[in-house]
């Protein structure tokens, strides 16, 4: 017998579905997405921007393109302020074929899921083709090689870790 406690196990977690993403990414103006995003990846790298790490990233724009959203993000570093800059893009607003970048990640929301809770790193996402590089290959494969030595765990909180690392391991 099935017990409540095996049927909420089994229940996708509600915040990164992608109809849930595709909605929320539809109702936000860009400006709150990128402000947000902006926000909150300058305090979790905080360290890494003043230690230099992502100096890769001054004068250079990375394309994040989410496939199954209308999501694109800029990303670059500011070598004045040392934060990182975030725009985010929809395309109703900016064809991505208009979107000027040096580098560019390309994958579906589940992929990027995947490597942010650590359940995947880039390279297995890669090799199988969920994650593609476009443009600069070198600046590519820095953000890759460097995202490999993150901490999934300490860029967010507990419950929403919990919540995505439930929501990852739905996918297989």
């Amino acid at each position: 017998m099935i017990s409540l406690t095996d049927i909420m196990k089994q229940k996708t977690p509600p915040f990164f579905t992608p109809k849930w993403l595709t909605a929320i990414t539809h109702l936000t103006p860009t400006t709150g997405i990128s402000w947000l995003i902006e926000q909150r990846i300058n305090l979790i790298f905080k360290t890494q921007i003043n230690d230099g790490e992502l100096d890769f990233l001054i004068d250079k724009q990375l394309c994040i393109d989410v496939e199954n959203l209308p999501l694109s993000l800029l990303i670059s570093l500011n070598a004045t302020s040392k934060r990182l800059t975030i725009f985010c893009i929809k395309p109703w607003l900016l064809p991505k074929e208009h979107l000027k970048y040096d580098g560019k990640l390309t994958g579906s929301s589940d992929t990027f899921l995947s490597l942010m809770s650590g359940k995947y790193d880039p390279d297995t996402l890669f090799f199988s083709r969920k994650l593609a590089i476009q443009g600069d290959t070198e600046l590519c494969l820095t953000v890759k090689n460097w995202l490999d030595t993150q901490d999934p765990q300490r860029s967010m909180p507990d419950w929403l870790f919990n919540q995505l690392t439930q929501y990852v391991e739905s996918l297989q």
